[in-house]
C-alpha cells in the first residue's frame, strides 16, 4: 500500500480527464505529477500532488518552462475530501497561465 492509496482514485479520475500521462514515481520514490503542455512552442507546466499527511493534502501548480521566461507557482492545501476541487482549481489556474498575453520582447 503506497502513501497515495487513499487518494489515487481521485487523482486517476482527474488525470484521465486532463493529462496524457500521470507519473507515479520520482527518483525511485512514490510521487504523483503530470505535465501540461503550453499552447506556444516549448512551454510546459506541472501539477503535482504531495502524499496525504494527517488527513490533509497539498497540490502544486508551477511553470517548468515558458517561452517568455515567466515563472508561475501556486499551492493549495486542505482536507483530503477537497482534493477534487483543488485539482480542478489547479488545472484552471494553469489554463489561465497558458492563455496569458506574452511579455513584450518575447
Amino acid at each position: 500500500m503506497t502513501a497515495y492509496a487513499e487518494v489515487d482514485p481521485i487523482i486517476d479520475v482527474w488525470a484521465r480527464a486532463n493529462v496524457k500521462k500521470l507519473f507515479n514515481e520520482w527518483a525511485g520514490r512514490p510521487a504523483r505529477f503530470a505535465y501540461l503542455p503550453g499552447l506556444r512552442p516549448f512551454e510546459c507546466f506541472q501539477i503535482s500532488i504531495d502524499a496525504p499527511l494527517l488527513g490533509c493534502i497539498t497540490v502544486h501548480a508551477r511553470s517548468v518552462d515558458t517561452d517568455d521566461e515567466s515563472e508561475f507557482e501556486q499551492c493549495w492545501e486542505g482536507p483530503i475530501d477537497t482534493l477534487p476541487a483543488m485539482l480542478e482549481e489547479a488545472t484552471g489556474t494553469v489554463q489561465e497561465w497558458l492563455s496569458r498575453v506574452p511579455m513584450k520582447g518575447s
